[in-house]
């Protein structure tokens, strides 16, 4: 009986997937846990492996389908090793004639798997009249793709390029038509969702972070020889994941009859891709330590841009840091992630002199913009949030090894 290849559930807010590329094709063997199919939300993009041992026996949606979750994508006919079955020595002749069918049936079967195309494939060719014996294929095992074929045509390799394929990207005199990707489509969506049904308003403070920079100048070095790489972003989550603890209206969702306020704090953070914005989210943020957070921050980072990124670590989040400074921004209005009433923008962090009691000193300063749901809380809400993430950099005084170790860092300055 078949085994169902479905769309899973990335997340709790996402209703679909786009199927961005297939890695087989039908009549392909694949191992259990091979990477079968690659598939993109707003939330995530990653590959969906087998469940089994299995020939690909049919693949119902194309490249670039968006589809519902749970909907098949494929079915797997399962391959069972036959265990017990033996050739009688006395009868070598049997055993001789049998390895000779198999090897014979094995080589025909290599060849047609590699002359074998997907149906997308063929009736792209079949389309701009390409030969498919001369399309050099960059897929797996040296198949051919669909990009394949539209590079083939649109670099002039004997083809006609015909409309379709002009609506693939169209060069205009003075404009450049650009497709959307499906990840680009599926976040404007999911965006217009949040400023149509949120209301939106964003605070801002502004936050001396020399303390802070101290702190990392004086650890990163000796940190970076254990594959800690020391940023701003952790001691930023870390006082974020206090400051909901004493200021848990940030930390919930907007329900029709009340408001759900969640007792576990699972911060988000956006991580930047080339064709978007991944959130993964660090679960329990609350109970771990600046050193804890830098490492899963770091995994999570690394795990979204190489697209190993699980479903679970996507699910349940309920605040949002997204790090704009990265590019130089110094603050903004994020929008906010539904269904959480809340996010925290973090600027670039940059030296500037500032007033301290009458005189002036250069301080490494930041702007923290929140940007909250006014329907579940008020500006003094927010505002105290703010307050207390604020207190906490400004005044750090929270160890980097508070729960492995027991004494200060070498070299560490006294704050501790």
């Amino acid at each position: 009986m078949p085994i169902n290849v479905i769309m899973p559930q990335m997340g709790e807010s996402v209703a679909e997937g786009t199927i961005t590329k297939w890695l087989v094709h039908e009549g392909d063997r694949v191992e259990k846990e091979q990477p079968i199919v690659e598939i993109s939300t707003d939330k995530i993009d990653t590959e969906v492996p087998s469940s089994v041992n299995g020939i690909i026996k049919k693949i119902l949606h194309p490249e670039g389908r968006t589809l519902p979750v749970q909907t098949i994508l494929a079915e797997i006919e399962p391959i069972e090793p036959k265990e017990g079955v033996s050739i009688s020595p006395e009868k070598p002749e049997v055993a001789k004639k049998i390895e000779n069918v198999e090897v014979a049936k094995g080589i025909q079967e290599t060849e047609e798997v590699e002359k074998r195309y997907s149906p997308l494939v063929r009736r792209l060719a079949k389309e701009h009249n390409v030969n498919l014996e001369e399309v050099k294929g960059t897929g797996e095992g040296g198949r051919v793709t669909k990009k394949d074929v539209l590079d083939y045509v649109t670099s002039g390799s004997g083809a006609v390029v015909t409309p379709s394929v002009e609506a693939e990207k169209r060069i205009l005199d003075k404009e450049i038509y650009i497709p959307l990707s499906p990840k680009r489509k599926i976040t404007a969506d999911r965006m217009l969702q949040s400023k149509r049904t949120a209301a939106h308003v964003t605070t801002v403070f502004e936050v001396d972070m020399t303390k802070v920079e101290r702190y990392r100048e004086l650890n990163k070095d000796r940190l970076k020889k254990d594959g800690v790489h020391l940023t701003y972003l952790p001691f930023i989550t870390l006082a974020t994941a206090r400051a909901l603890k004493e200021q848990p209206i940030l930390n919930a969702s907007w329900a029709d009859d009340g408001i759900l306020q969640k007792n576990y704090v699972n911060v988000g953070i956006a991580v930047s891709l080339e064709d978007g914005l991944i959130v993964p989210v660090i679960k329990d943020a609350d109970k771990k330590d600046l050193l804890q957070l830098s490492r899963e921050i770091q995994d999570i980072a690394q795990r979204a841009r190489t697209k190993k990124l699980k479903p679970e670590d996507v699910r349940e989040g309920t605040f949002t840091i997204t790090n704009y400074g990265i590019n130089g921004s110094l603050f903004g209005t994020p929008v906010i992630l539904l269904p959480q009433v809340a996010i925290l923008g973090v600027g670039s962090i940059t030296k500037r002199p500032v007033i301290i009691g009458d005189a002036i000193a250069i301080r490494s300063m930041v702007y923290l913009s929140l940007s909250f749901d006014h329907r579940v809380m008020d500006g003094a809400d927010a505002d105290a949030f703010l307050r207390k993430v604020k207190a906490i950099l400004e005044e750090w005084e929270i160890p980097l090894y508070e729960k492995e170790k027991s004494s200060p860092p070498t070299g560490y300055g006294g704050v501790w």
